[in-house]
């Protein structure tokens, strides 16, 4: 079987990942990377093998064997790199946000639809068990209607300069409503705080739905033990899942009981799940590029809710 040739452009922290779970599978070539450090590339070529490696990544996309590209730059270059890959001919995953602007997402969307090519966002929770089980049981009704969702997203981390813990947390937690519920909010409001400086660092987030649901979302970058849970309240019952352990935790009637969700590598199904919705044209794309502009859209949403002092509602948004 011929080997499917993809290439991949930001080797960084994130970027080293998806080298090295590309690398192992089968009947997937890494045919070049891209960076600007000269240290990312020689780690990814000591340790991967990858034999071609690029500075400017207009070099990686004019090889005509690549057929796919994995994106893992600073936010801020998203819009100029995928663009670039898309008139290059190239699918593309692009890590999360897709844009920083909504506007400029959505001619990413359109430009993929015209080129006929995939273009998916890297929201990696629609590829954690946990969360699918979650999504299993919300659609069974397990837990009757849903009341409230509330997300706990904090960690110690160092002090960013070219992003805020809004922009680098907080399309996770709209994402996941998506996936989820099937639906986004209506309404949002929103308090943050900086703390060492200018950058949003803490954030409240309140959501409300067209049903009544309400979603709240703490998110902080100066919490010491991090936390990555996800607490959902219905009228029969409830669960809180963890979203790094994989593990849900049911309450009903004054009882606590763990489902068995088998723990599976997110990154892995992700990239496998790209590559099949480029070779199978009846495979749904979960994480499409119109999900993640919509994701932006909650953000641009949540930022004029902050600078407004008020809450915002978002209309055509379900």
């Amino acid at each position: 079987m011929a080997k499917f040739q993809v290439g991949v452009i930001g080797t960084g922290y994130w970027g080293r990942k998806l080298v090295d779970e590309f690398s192992n599978i089968q009947n997937v070539s890494i045919e070049a990377i891209s960076d600007l450090m000269d240290e990312n590339l020689k780690f990814c070529t000591d340790r991967f093998g990858v034999k071609k490696t690029f500075k400017d990544y207009h070099d990686l996309l004019s090889m005509p064997e690549i057929k796919a590209v994995a994106i893992a730059t600073p936010n801020i270059t998203h819009y100029e790199i995928c663009k670039a890959a898309l008139d290059a001919g190239k699918h593309v995953l692009v890590e999360k946000p897709i844009t920083l602007k909504s506007k400029r997402g959505w001619e990413l969307v359109k430009l993929a639809e015209e080129k006929n090519l995939t273009l998916s966002v890297g929201h990696i929770f629609r590829f954690n068990n946990a969360i699918a089980e979650a999504r299993r049981l919300i659609k069974e009704r397990f837990l009757g209607k849903i009341f409230l969702m509330d997300f706990t997203w904090v960690n110690k981390e160092k002090l960013f300069t070219d992003r805020d813990v809004i922009i680098d947390l907080a399309p996770h937690m709209f994402d996941m409503m998506n996936y989820l519920l099937d639906k986004w909010p209506v309404e949002i409001s929103t308090v943050a705080a900086p703390h060492r400086d200018r950058i949003w660092e803490t954030a409240n987030i309140h959501s409300r739905f067209d049903d009544g649901l309400l979603s709240n979302t703490y998110l902080s970058w100066v919490i010491p033990k991090k936390t990555r849970q996800l607490s959902i309240v219905g009228e029969s019952r409830s669960m809180v899942i963890d979203a790094v352990a994989q593990e849900v935790t049911v309450f009903e009637s004054g009882y606590t009981y763990r489902l068995g969700v088998e723990r599976n590598n997110t990154i892995r199904d992700e990239l496998l799940h790209f590559i099949d919705s480029i070779g199978n044209p009846m495979a749904e794309t979960k994480n499409s590029g119109a999900v993640g502009v919509k994701t932006i859209e909650m953000i641009e949403a949540t930022k004029q809710s902050l600078e407004e002092k008020k809450s915002v509602s978002i209309t055509g948004s379900q």
